[in-house]
């Protein structure tokens, strides 16, 4: 991506140089790796205004057909840099599935002058040894947080029959469905009917919102939860029939392992839903093999 020279923006403490592809905070500047400067440089070239995903990733990889999971590393990778991981974000505001707005006021300034900056200090050996405990230290806590939250508790079964899944909220094709808040009805009850099914761990409804309440892609989300597959598809009404697709997806390849397509009388609503989570359950047991249910 090329960075044409022009004013320095400026937002909070920090300042962003296009022309050195550089950001500051005060006279220091914030190490960045160049996708994360580019995603910054898109998201204050249009400042105020949403950037939808798509647009946001090929202007960032002209040249690159990447997944959603580069761009939401970009953002995370931001938002540390910039202090904004607090909920509502103060620069990267994140539109749930469309993409992300630069929120805070930004100002043009002057050039900086990267020579007049100071230099940075040798490392001293004893700092090369605070940096090293600081090292263990975070090693241990990432080992304690994943033995908090990542290891199933000693109560639940262990072994390669078993698989873990998420349930991503199905796409609205009818905005009458969506307003009814049948989508909602399909995600919870499908949830309860998987969780029925024998050697399947089924990620809680709460845990995906929260994921995508801050912007993460469900296939980061799964990569990041240890799991094995998602199940996400569409609904929508056709005249007097509700049709539901639904797909399984491998989280780690990002191929879809089954898709299926189904359709019930809307007269009875309620009854359509239920009988869709109910089908979904049980050709998402058949295609991963498991257990009979409980």
């Amino acid at each position: 991506m090329n960075h044409p020279a022009g004013p320095v923006r400026a937002f909070g403490p920090f300042r962003y140089d296009p022309k050195q592809r550089l950001l500051f905070r005060g006279d220091v500047i914030v190490p960045l790796v160049p996708k994360a400067i580019d995603t910054l440089h898109v998201l204050l070239e249009h400042h105020g205004r949403l950037v939808e995903k798509p647009e946001l990733m090929k202007l960032v990889w002209p040249d690159a057909v990447v997944e959603e999971v580069g761009l939401a590393r970009n953002i995370s990778l931001l938002r540390k840099a910039l202090g904004d991981e607090a909920d509502p974000s103060i620069y990267i505001e994140t539109i749930p599935r469309r993409g992300y707005r630069f929120v805070a006021p930004v100002t043009d300034t002057g050039q900086v002058d990267a020579e007049a900056l100071p230099a940075t200090p040798p490392a001293h050996p004893r700092r090369r040894w605070i940096w090293g405990v600081a090292a263990a230290a975070a090693l241990a806590a990432a080992a304690l947080v994943y033995w908090q939250f990542y290891t199933p508790s000693r109560f639940l079964p262990r072994g390669p029959a078993f698989a873990s899944l998420a349930v991503v909220p199905f796409e609205t094709l009818s905005p009458e469905l969506d307003s009814a808040g049948i989508p909602q009805s399909l995600n919870e009850l499908l949830v309860a009917d998987l969780s029925k099914i024998n050697r399947l761990y089924v990620i809680s409804p709460s845990t995906v919102r929260r994921h995508q309440r801050f912007g993460i892609s469900m296939g980061l989300m799964g990569r990041l939860l240890g799991l094995d597959v998602l199940v996400e598809g569409s609904v929508r009404k056709d005249g007097e029939r509700l049709r539901v697709i639904s797909r399984l997806v491998d989280v780690h390849t990002e191929r879809v392992i089954l898709s299926d397509s189904f359709e019930y009388p809307a007269a009875d609503i309620g009854q359509a839903v239920a009988s869709a989570a109910r089908d979904i359950a049980m050709r998402v047991q058949a295609g991963l093999s498991l257990g009979r249910q409980r």
